[in-house]
Parts: structure tokens; sequence; C-alpha cells
């Protein structure tokens, strides 16, 4: 394949993300950025900023030492929030691979985020890492550097999945679960489809799992 790739990933319940555990039913992150303190050795500062209200939402205000509002605007408040370096976290775990980390948001469900990759067998060891710090990992979108000359278009094979899969997938995209803010919940999707959140979830995930295994490895 030729020219790099730019990958929408989405983890969902991450363990060592500090930013998305703020978001919430109102609130949700639209974006992050991080850089080194010039005072503290082996510790960062991560600016968020949360979309929602006018004012900021009270399960902050002065909830910890660490976490500082710093700016308001539109609708959106900044904060600060200090940290020690090194936590495996999404962000670093991507960092790590050579990629630099371009967009992310976040809910109370899962953060997506938003890179350059180089090649396929990249992307697949990102994800496979990825796949330690969430419980399900989901590549959202794979756009190609169009301004070279690409390979034969991908075609996923739907036949692969089974009946249920592609109902289940198809409801949840219908409802907007793969929104982002989502404007479904698990929950949501199950009780339309008459069925328990655990079944749609797996459901899913096979969905996902036989996809996913078809773009990355066609590539």
């Amino acid at each position: 394949m030729s020219g790099r790739m730019l990958a929408e990933v989405e983890v969902f319940g991450p363990r060592s993300c500090q930013v998305q555990p703020h978001a919430d039913e109102e609130w949700s992150v639209s974006e992050v950025s991080r850089s080194a303190t010039s005072g503290g050795a082996g510790r960062v500062v991560e600016e968020f900023t949360l979309k929602g209200g006018d004012e900021p939402p009270v399960a902050l205000q002065g909830k910890s030492a660490t976490v500082e509002h710093v700016f308001a605007y539109d609708q959106r408040h900044v904060f600060q929030l200090s940290r020690a370096a090194g936590q495996g976290c999404v962000c670093e775990r991507i960092e790590a691979a050579g990629c630099v980390v371009q967009k992310f948001t976040a809910d109370t469900d899962s953060i997506v985020v938003t890179f350059l990759v180089d090649d396929v067998p990249t992307l697949r060891e990102i994800v496979t890492d990825l796949q330690s710090e969430g419980e399900t990992v989901k590549l959202r979108r794979l756009l190609e550097d169009t301004s070279t000359e690409t390979d034969q278009p991908v075609v996923l094979d739907r036949a692969k999945l089974t009946g249920r899969q592609h109902e289940v997938l198809t409801r949840a995209h219908e409802m907007g679960y793969f929104e982002h803010p989502r404007e479904a919940t698990a929950g949501d999707v199950a009780d339309a489809l008459d069925i328990s959140t655990s079944t749609f979830t797996e459901h899913l995930a096979a969905a996902q799992r036989k996809l996913l295994d078809d773009l990355l490895d066609a590539r």
C-alpha cells in the first residue's frame, strides 16, 4: 500500500484515561492537549474541553486539587489536569508507536482518537495494544492518502455476518449508537431489538471483529 492512513479508533471503558471520567450525560470531552510540566519531572499537564452548558459541571467544581477550571467560551469549559507521565493511557500508547494523536473526544462510554499511521501492520499492532487498555476497541474509520496511487478498494463481505449480527449492526447505526457523542446507549438499542444489553454487545463485538478482520487482512 502507498501513502499514510488516517485512522479513527474508539476505545470503550479506557482504564488509564484520567480525562474521560469527567464526561457525563450532559457534558462530553471535545478536545485534549498535553504537554510536559516545566517544574516537575515525570509529570504532564492535560488541557481538556467539556462541551455542554453555560456553567461548569457541578461535579468538577472544587472536586480535585489537580483539576482546575481555566477558561470558558461558547458553552465550552477548559480544564487543566496534572498527572504523572507514563501511565499507559490510550494517547500515550498511540504515541509510543510513533503516531501523533490529532483529535480526541470522549463521552461516558468511550473515547475516540484520530491519528496518522504509516501502514496496516503498525495499525494492527496499535489496535492489539489498545485491547489491553479498554474493554473493547473498534476501528471507526480508515482513510488512505489519495495524493498518491492507492490500492484497489477493499470489499467487506457482509455474508460473513449472521442474520442477527447484521440486524444488530444495522439497528445500532440507525439509532446513532456509533455517533460521538452517542445518540443511543447500548441499552436503548437492546430494548429496540428486544434483547438484553449483554446479548447486544456480544453480537455487535462479533460483527465488528469480522468486518475489521476483512478490512485489515485485505490490505
